[in-house]
């Protein structure tokens, strides 16, 4: 079907064929690989902006804990005793005491707000001495920063002290109960920067206030200097910016807002940095495709090349060989799988041109053969016309004695062999049949008269000394004697019954109500479910129900189940069951025995509540003679009885498990002659 959609040019040229698939895998491996690509860059552009804006967001969260630490300490150092007690000396030492052991506060002031005068300073010039940040501030403005606080921590915007100067901020907050003092600390913002951010892979911390100065950086060059991101595109409390111009290359920004202080952390990394996988990736998948095409190329320039060459070279032979010539110079050099090849088509060219020469001789042969043949023809023909009239007379024998007639004898043919061999054979063998049956016969005479009429007797008597006396040997004589007339029932059944010659409409209810009867059913119950109707002998039947109650009945107990080694079996066809043919496991009253039709297949099922056959010995049970309590009296014949009157009826006997776990007996291609379901019949 494949080979019919493509071109009739690709299906005619190897050639073709081989290019169209290299080309075809080649186009594969591309497409796997383009969506590979598309797929990793859409991932590492996720992962890369969630980074960026994680990076921000964590940073913030750094940042604010310091500036709240410092809002911490600056109020701890206007309540602290130096500050309450005015002593200038005191406050001075507190305040290199802070400076000292706090390396976020370059330097401190304590000022008079009134006066707009500096009382006390100390901290490092370098950062800001009083004189330059009065200078660059203005003492009027130095000394508003601290009165805005009233009794909160106010943070000024960034600015340079002095040419030179480290580029700072101040925090400040007036003196509680103390009018017109207040206390400014100097934080250095490069300190800050160096302390305070941390790197991140191929990538720059920037903290911008509200107006766009930088005021954090990790490169001191940039710190008050304006952003080139202006502040409006950080329009939400964290994001992120992809691609954006600054300086000479794009950039990718994550940023997110401080919640402490108007200032917002970004996270930035040249464009380049961050995709730089993605770009390893498509490198790799060129690389590769560019390998796949190579080697497809050199694939198809050496050995489909040379495939292409042997190909057309023995399709060119094969044509030679087909028209005629033999002749024909096959290569036989090569040392590959072609050259296996070339050589077989040699020795098919050398074996076809012995097979012609033989034909020739084989044709003359034949043509001197032919007039033998017809004269063997006729002699062949009139010794099968011989053959058919003795294997029909043969045949007529062997149905007769099929039939019974046991007496009928082949007479052997005088002109085959075999034939009179077969024959001879035949005889001897129905024979020895009739004699055997004959002596079946006398047993089964024997059990039927001669040993029933001296067994009456004696069941008699043991009935009459059981009235006249009370011994104890008195009941099990009855019982052994009861069990010899059941072991003499089966014995006739399985000596004599072979096959059904004619049968009956046997209804399904009546036989299993009848059957029930001739058993001891104790405590246990019947129930028919449907009342089917099929073909049967009706004393055989009976003896299948009757066989397959008694032992529903007599190893049906619901109180014990059998073990693998306790087989089931039941020999009596009688109308009692003897004593000693019961299992050794208990109390077997109040099973449910079960008759219906199968509803899947035609016939019947015989099931039970009781303990169920173990799977292992639903086999041994069928066979004859097989028990395990012939101590008890048991003969190993009911079930074996079964299954031979199912196999005279052309039945087919299962043996398996009820939906209670009992044993269920189910017998199938049975000849149904019509009735219906009547309702359910339960005899106890």
């Amino acid at each position: 079907m494949t080979r019919r959609l493509l071109p009739r040019l690709v299906r005619k040229r190897y050639a073709v064929k081989f290019a169209l698939a290299l080309g075809l895998v080649t186009l594969a491996i591309a497409a796997v690989g383009g969506y590979s690509y598309l797929h990793a860059n859409e991932v590492i552009g996720e992962e890369t902006r969630d980074g960026l804006v994680t990076n921000a967001e964590i940073q913030a969260q750094n940042l604010d804990e310091w500036l709240t630490r410092m809002e911490v300490q600056m109020r701890s150092i206007s309540e602290s005793a130096a500050f309450q007690s005015g002593d200038d000396r005191d406050i001075n030492l507190y305040l290199w005491s802070v400076v000292e052991r706090d390396r976020d506060i370059g330097a401190a002031y304590y000022i008079d707000t009134r006066n707009e005068t500096v009382l006390t300073s100390t901290g490092s010039a370098s950062v800001a001495s009083a004189e330059s940040v009065t200078t660059y501030y203005g003492r009027q403005e130095f000394t508003a920063l601290a009165q805005q606080s009233h009794g909160d921590v106010v943070v000024s915007d960034p600015f340079r002290p002095s040419e030179g100067a480290a580029p700072v901020v101040l925090f400040a907050t007036t003196i509680p109960d103390r009018p017109n003092r207040a206390v400014i600390a100097v934080a250095n913002l490069r300190d800050i920067s160096e302390t305070h951010l941390h790197d991140i892979d191929a990538g720059r911390f920037v903290v911008v206030d509200a107006a766009g100065t930088v005021v954090l950086a990790e490169d001191e060059s940039r710190l008050l200097e304006t952003d080139a991101l202006e502040t409006t595109r950080y329009d939400a409390s964290s994001g992120f910016v992809s691609g954006q111009s600054l300086g000479d290359s794009k950039t990718e920004v994550g940023f997110a807002r401080m919640e402490a202080h108007d200032w917002v952390v970004t996270s930035r990394v040249p464009t380049g940095e961050a995709y730089a996988l993605r770009t390893d990736i498509l490198t790799q998948i060129l690389a590769t495709l560019f390998v796949v095409g190579a080697g497809a190329a050199l694939l198809a320039a050496t050995i489909g090349r040379d495939t292409v060459d042997a190909v057309q070279t023995l399709g060119s032979n094969a044509r030679e060989l087909t028209d005629g010539n033999l002749d024909v110079s096959i290569d036989r050099d090569r040392e590959d799988e072609f050259g296996d090849l070339y050589e077989a088509f040699d020795v098919m060219r050398v074996s076809l041109r012995d097979q012609i020469l033989e034909a020739e001789r084989a044709r003359e042969q034949a043509e001197a053969a032919r007039q033998e043949a017809w004269a063997e023809k006729e002699a062949s023909e009139r010794r099968r016309r011989h053959l058919e009239r003795t294997a029909e007379a043969y045949g007529e024998v062997m149905r007769a004695c099929a039939d019974g007639d046991l007496a009928e004898r082949i007479d052997p043919d005088e002109e085959s062999e075999a034939m009179a061999e077969v024959a001879r054979s035949f005889n001897e063998m129905m024979a020895d049949v009739q004699e055997r049956n004959e002596q079946l016969r006398t047993v089964s005479n024997v059990l039927s008269h001669d040993l029933r009429n001296p067994l009456n007797v004696a069941v008699g008597r043991a009935e009459l000394l059981a009235d006249e006396t009370e011994s104890d040997h008195v009941e099990p004589l009855v019982e052994s004697l009861d069990r010899i007339d059941a072991i003499i029932d089966d014995a006739l059944v399985l000596a004599l019954q072979r096959r059904v010659e004619d049968t009956l409409p046997v209804a399904l209810s009546d036989a299993a109500q009848r059957a029930w009867g001739h058993v001891k059913t104790r405590d246990a119950t019947l129930v028919v479910e449907e009342n089917a109707r099929f073909a049967a002998d009706p004393d055989l039947a009976a003896h299948v129900f009757e066989n397959l109650f008694r032992n529903a009945v007599e190893h049906g107990s619901t109180g014990s189940r059998i073990s693998s080694d306790d087989a089931v079996e039941h020999g009596s066809t009688g109308n009692q069951t003897a004593s000693g043919d019961a299992v050794e496991h208990g109390d077997c009253d109040g099973v449910t025995v079960t008759v219906g039709a199968l509803g899947d297949a035609p016939g019947f099922y015989v099931e039970d509540d009781g303990p169920g056959i173990p799977e292992a010995d639903r086999a041994s049970v069928l066979e004859p003679g097989y028990t395990t309590n012939r101590a008890g009296g048991g003969t190993g014949f009911g079930l074996p009885i079964v299954l031979q009157v199912a196999d005279a009826h052309g039945w087919d006997l299962t043996l398996c498990e009820s939906v209670t776990g009992g044993a269920r007996f189910e017998i199938s291609d049975v000849e149904c002659v019509g009735g219906g379901a009547d309702d359910a019949v339960s005899l106890v």
